[in-house]
């Protein structure tokens, strides 16, 4: 199914309809298109194509939009990407009640993406705890499977399990 990117902000759930669910169950559920996702996935044209317990893949394709004044891909792409895939890593082992917001991560960016072409993100979970998270996570080309970009994230865990 394809993905439904938010139009209102009542398009999302009530934190008290996220907190109902498992992190799993929710990231699934935009992974499938059940649920509208972020409207900046759309706007930077990527979406959430996986989640499992402590993985989340994500693909897209950089366009001229996401270009800087020297006409490569802007930063703040690769960092949307690799913050989507990572920090959603961590959502995925969350039990009901609790859900995340990021409190920092790292970009590396290894060699540019050409505009247009596909990549696949991959953000894994190495830690989640009671008040933190952390994970990794990595950009490649779908095609030819070259490492683009590298990522580390670290994640706040708010609320109370269910």
């Amino acid at each position: 199914m394809p993905p439904r990117y938010a139009q209102t902000p009542g398009d999302f759930l009530t934190l008290a309809q996220l907190r109902g669910m498992s992190g799993l169950e929710f990231m699934q559920a935009l992974a499938e298109g059940q649920l509208p996702t972020a409207t900046i996935a759309g706007l930077m044209n990527y979406r959430i194509d996986g989640a499992e317990p402590g993985r989340v893949t994500v693909t897209g394709a950089p366009e001229f939009g996401h270009t800087n004044a020297f006409g490569g891909v802007h930063g703040g792409w690769y960092g949307t990407v690799l913050d989507t895939c990572m920090a959603c890593a961590v959502m995925t082992l969350l039990p009901k009640g609790q859900y995340y917001t990021t409190l920092e991560y790292r970009v590396n960016i290894i060699r540019p993406v050409p505009l247009g072409m596909q990549v696949t993100a991959l953000g894994e979970a190495q830690h989640v705890g009671r008040s933190t998270g952390v994970a990794r996570g990595e950009v490649r080309g779908t095609e030819d499977g070259k490492l683009y970009a590298t990522g580390a994230t670290t994640c706040l865990v708010m609320g109370d399990p269910a």
